[in-house]
């Protein structure tokens, strides 16, 4: 007995070659369930646009079948694909609510059976497009520029108005509002110099109000420009006298009650106000439309003449005066 198991080689092979044959048998056979990812494809015409809901658009596939075959899937990228139809006369926007079946499923081996879909519906929200022209709005800036310098005027040059294509209903309200389309911004940071003629793409975000937002399609490019130039700086002149502007037939003497001199704030080209003194400049206040009806306190803004070019108050400086009336008889 112990001679035929060591002696008889030819028996083990055969032995073994039936099992792995049983082996491969059975597991070619034997039904397994498994779960696979997949991803919801919407195809449609370019005449509309389509929103998925949910947004993900992934689904969860419960599948049976056999063994070797469930180890495929693996190698595959499943998909389901449903093609959005009857948009030739569509005026307004239409949704559609679309269970998922077997029939949809795109590289799924035929061996295999969907027994489930998570989640097993979705809802299409079917848009008519348009295409109108809109004007562009001029860029704005992200980043600060080197020190010493601010950003200046914005502008779009060339062509100031694009191609949009979009929802027809966004665009329409767009178009009633009178709303512009926003140009990618402009980074300025650490610049000294202005930046010319940049070509930039139109943002396809559009925010209709707080909670709408909503997606168009440009292709154009805008030509822009960002100004940079040196910052203001600002300067105080001391003791500046206030005068008082009246007709010249006026028999009423105007008292001023607030601080007189002032002094005053201003900001502009360092270069052109460091050197500002009160004998450069007028200040007063212009009484000739005010009737003296009263001795009460009135107020009145102060105005400036003497100021360098590009040189401007800080802020805006009001006056308290009142009439100096003859005592009631």
């Amino acid at each position: 007995m112990w001679r035929i198991l060591v002696t008889n080689w030819q028996m083990k092979l055969l032995a073994l070659a039936l099992a792995v044959l049983v082996w491969l048998y059975a597991n070619s056979v034997v039904i397994k369930t498994t779960t696979v990812e997949a991803t919801f494809d919407v195809t449609h015409p370019a005449t509309v646009d389509v929103t998925v809901q949910p947004e993900s658009q992934r689904v969860a596939l419960t599948v049976s079948g056999p063994t070797s075959v469930i180890e495929e899937l693996s190698r595959r990228n499943i998909r389901i694909v449903h093609g959005v139809a009857d948009v030739e006369n569509l005026k307004t926007d239409r949704v559609d609510k679309i269970r998922l079946d077997e029939r949809m499923v795109t590289n799924l081996p035929a061996q295999l059976q969907v027994t489930r879909f998570r989640p097993s519906t979705f809802e299409l929200t079917v848009r008519p497009l348009a295409t109108m022209m809109f004007p562009v709005n001029p860029p704005k800036t992200v980043g600060k520029p080197a020190p010493g310098y601010e950003v200046g005027r914005t502008e779009i040059r060339g062509f100031s108005s694009v191609t949009v294509t979009g929802p027809a209903d966004v665009l329409k309200r767009m178009q009633e509002e009178r709303t512009g389309v926003e140009p990618e911004p402009v980074d300025v940071g650490n610049r000294s110099e202005s930046v010319k003629d940049r070509k930039l793409r139109i943002q396809t975000v559009v925010h209709l109000d707080n909670t709408t937002v909503e997606h168009i399609r440009c292709d154009d490019l805008v030509e822009a420009f960002v100004e940079i130039r040196r910052a203001n700086a600002t300067g105080v002149i001391q003791a500046v006298p206030i005068s008082v502007l009246s007709t010249p037939d006026s028999v009423h003497e105007v008292e001023i009650t607030s601080k007189n001199p002032v002094d005053l704030t201003v900001e502009g080209p360092a270069e052109s106000i460091q050197d500002l003194s009160a004998s450069q400049v007028e200040a007063f206040v212009d009484v000739r439309k005010r009737k003296p009806e009263n001795d009460l306190p009135f107020f009145e803004k102060l105005i400036v003449h003497g100021l360098p070019e590009g040189v401007k108050l800080a802020k805006e400086v009001v006056v308290t005066a009142r009439f100096k009336l003859p005592p009631k008889k």
